[in-house]
């Protein structure tokens, strides 16, 4: 009977880290502005809420991890493909960044237009 109650323990703990699966995806982007840095962002599934994402940037020069505020997020439906759409910004900035996240990699749209490549980094 000990044994059928922790090997049903065991089962449910199991499901239970199964059900709360969390994700998490790196990208960069080396020397954008041209002076050599290079620029991460990770994308992960924050550790109370699986459905919802949180997004960390840092840079070759500062591994201090800034937590971006998430203003909106949408799927857009493009051909077969799926395309994430992310408005975002920094803590303490009112400027608006778009994360456009497609196969392979995510774009990020800059207030003045300019589009820089992050490329995934498969773990």
């Amino acid at each position: 009977m000990k044994k059928l109650f922790l090997l049903s323990l065991f089962a449910f703990a199991l499901g239970t880290t199964q059900a709360n699966a969390q994700w998490r995806n790196k990208y960069k982007c080396h020397n954008f502005y041209g002076n050599g840095i290079t620029e991460h962002l990770i994308a992960q599934s924050p550790k109370n809420n699986p459905k919802g994402s949180e997004y960390l940037y840092y840079t070759s020069r500062n591994a201090t991890r800034i937590k971006l505020i998430v203003i909106s997020t949408k799927v857009k439906e493009v051909g077969m493909e799926g395309v994430t759409i992310v408005k975002t910004r920094f803590p303490n900035s009112k400027t608006v960044y778009t994360l456009e996240f497609v196969p392979g990699g995510l774009y990020c749209i800059h207030p003045n237009g300019k589009r820089q490549a992050y490329e995934y980094i498969p773990d």
